[in-house]
């Protein structure tokens, strides 16, 4: 219509007409209704896999991780949502699909479905029992979309009354999907609303009317009311989702998204017309047509006959049978060997399918289409260079934003009702922003204004990912259980008794009578149990260290403890931490022999002095590599 009146431009009775180039071989076969339209591209988005999937890819590239909003909102109550939307209804995956509808139909209803659980009641007695109960029992009947059934304590038979209870647990609430193809439309042109109408399916109703048990516990009162009047289904107002592809303000699509596979149906029938022509191509001139023909020698005779034609001397029957008998042995056995009467050629025919299939073409209109759905052809390849892909990503982020746009409004409407459903603190959120390479510099910015305290944790967090709130609760979670470490440590060092081991473990020249295996001693007093810092070889010195006196810390301290001073906790932890100085001035063999000594004389000790090392090393390695990147750092300034 629209290629016929742009056509009749430029023309006059007197000159020559050229054919209209509107009116095309697609134009003449694109749907002319709403639901041709609907079922052409639930078809088309079956048959192309490489445009299905590429519209798959966009979907996938614009769901994210969900933030809950509102300062207010406890992190119970967002926990309690994020379990539900991660855990329960897995509302990434359910984006997934709806967003495929959307991308295939242009158009995507989608309801929370809330079970519920059926019970019958007696009008005359006031019982209520569940149907299947009343089925199994009490001579039940289905009649006249009536539950018909027999009174257990009165004998009335009659029709019992419906009465459902709504089992809103969380884990049994579920996301449906409508099939396009039954939802009609009820549109306002002047306030734009829209009412939604099930067509109910003759199958469901079929089993509705029979009064299958399964159907009936689980079909609403108002649908089956719906059936019995031959009526279609109305949604009450909010309880069904939307969401539609956008189109021209003069487009009257009365309510319904216009499906993106129609807007493009052009080029979509140029490519499968590419494609079925490569498909012919393909049965008819990849594997080429083989042929043996009795050659011909050429030459006369006298008479001027052909005596070079194998058909003046040989019968072309008797030709075909030997060739044929001939192709059978050598398939039966390969290493056979065959003889001809005859000299015979060999032609193969075709084989060009490489040269006459339209590849470059085909290619062209494939990357043609996916342009005109707004796909680029290096997002769905994988492709995207490095020097422009920020620019281009923006760019393509910014065409798609109507559909950020559609996912959040319909995760807020998910949220509400969620939240009225259940009872709970309503909520709103968002998917996360979409992060890509240009971020990076932004991110590194962003954590130094954190760290000079020029933008809150808050904001800085949130440029990498991750929550402030979380991550400050996981921060007191781990000092807590530090403490508690901590505390438990001490509790078991001073009920341990460090004074009466130390005493026990006293060495003979002190007068102890003790084995320097045992226990530890006390420290000399106001000494917290340092060792001295000579440099001795006291009796028990490891003889493994060759060469002159060894330095032995562990010996040095064990001579140094007087039995009659107590010990504290802090007084160990303080002898630890000087141990672990003179420990790892060592060399790692006198150091690991120097340990094996304190663990057989103590084990709590040589824990604590072991956790003393590595607490040390663990400084050292963090202070050298802060030390590298500032070095880094300057010379990326200075060049």
């Amino acid at each position: 219509m629209i290629g016929g009146m742009y056509g009749q431009y430029g023309r006059s009775d007197n000159s020559e007409q050229f054919p209209d180039p509107f009116l095309d071989v697609a134009s003449r076969n694109m749907p002319d209704t709403m639901r041709n339209t609907l079922h052409w591209s639930e078809y088309i988005h079956s048959i192309f896999g490489t445009l299905r999937m590429a519209m798959e890819r966009i979907a996938s590239y614009f769901i994210t991780d969900l933030d809950i909003l509102g300062d207010e909102v406890s992190e119970d109550d967002k926990d309690k949502y994020r379990d539900f939307l991660n855990k329960t209804i897995k509302v990434k995956t359910q984006l997934q699909i709806i967003l495929k509808d959307l991308m295939c139909y242009g158009n995507s209803f989608t309801s929370l479905i809330v079970p519920f659980r059926r019970y019958l009641l007696c009008p005359k007695s006031g019982d209520m029992y569940p149907l299947r109960v009343v089925v199994e029992n009490f001579k039940f009947e289905w009649k006249n979309f009536e539950f018909v059934a027999t009174c257990p304590k009165t004998g009335w038979r009659g029709p019992w009354i419906i009465s459902d209870k709504m089992d809103n647990e969380p884990s049994n609430v579920t996301v449906k999907r409508w099939p396009v193809h039954e939802i009609e439309l009820l549109h306002d042109p002047y306030t734009d609303e829209v009412d939604y109408l099930w067509r109910i399916p003759e199958d469901y109703q079929k089993l509705i009317k029979d009064g299958n048990l399964m159907h009936l516990e689980r079909c609403p009162e108002e649908v089956l009311k719906a059936i019995k009047e031959k009526k279609r289904f109305r949604f009450h107002p909010g309880l069904m989702y939307h969401m539609k592809e956008p189109s021209l303000c003069g487009i009257r699509m009365r309510g319904w998204g216009l499906p993106r596979i129609l807007s493009n149906y052009r080029q979509i029938y140029y490519t499968q017309v590419l494609k079925r022509m490569q498909e012919a191509i393909a049965l008819d001139y990849v594997i080429p047509f083989r042929l043996l023909t009795p050659q011909n020698r050429g030459g006369t005779n006298a008479g001027g006959l052909n005596t070079g034609d194998p058909l003046q001397m040989f019968n072309g029957g008797d030709f075909k049978n030997q060739v044929l008998s001939m192709i059978r042995r050598r398939r039966r056995d390969p290493s056979s060997w065959q003889v001809l009467p005859y000299a015979v050629e060999y032609h193969m025919l075709g084989g060009d399918a490489k040269q006459l299939a339209p590849k470059e073409l085909l290619d062209q209109a494939m990357e043609q289409l996916l342009n005109d759905f707004g796909i680029p052809m290096e997002l769905y390849k994988g492709s995207l260079q490095l020097q422009t892909a920020p620019v281009a990503l923006r760019l393509f982020e910014a065409t798609w934003q109507w559909l950020v746009d559609a996912v959040n409004d319909f995760i807020n409407w998910l949220l509400l009702q969620t939240s009225q459903v259940m009872q709970w603190e309503p909520v709103e959120a968002t998917m996360k922003r979409i992060t890509i390479a240009d971020d990076a510099q932004k991110q590194m910015a962003g954590l130094q204004l954190m760290t000079g305290q020029q933008i809150s944790g808050k904001t800085g967090l949130g440029l990498m990912g991750f929550d402030w709130k979380s991550e400050q609760k996981q921060i007191a979670e781990e000092s807590r259980e530090q403490q508690e470490i901590q505390s438990r440590v001490q509790e078991e060092m001073e009920q341990a008794g460090f004074a009466q081991q130390i005493a026990k473990g006293q060495p003979d020249d002190q007068g102890g009578g003790g084995d320097p295996g045992g226990g530890g001693g006390a420290p000399p007093p106001g000494g917290g149990g340092a060792p001295p810092q000579g440099g001795g070889a006291p009796p028990g010195g490891d003889p493994s260290m060759g060469g002159g006196a060894p330095q032995t810390p562990i010996n040095d301290y064990i001579q140094s403890l007087n039995p009659t001073t107590p010990v504290t906790p802090e007084d160990m932890k303080n002898t630890a931490e000087q141990l672990a100085q003179q420990l790892l001035a060592l060399d790692s063999t006198q150091r690991a022999s120097q340990l094996r000594q304190l663990k057989q004389y103590n084990e709590v000790l040589h824990s604590l002095v072991t956790a003393a090392i590595e607490r040390t090393r663990s400084s050292a390695r963090s202070q050298g590599q802060a030390m590298v990147m500032q070095q880094m750092q300057q010379g990326g300034g200075g060049g």
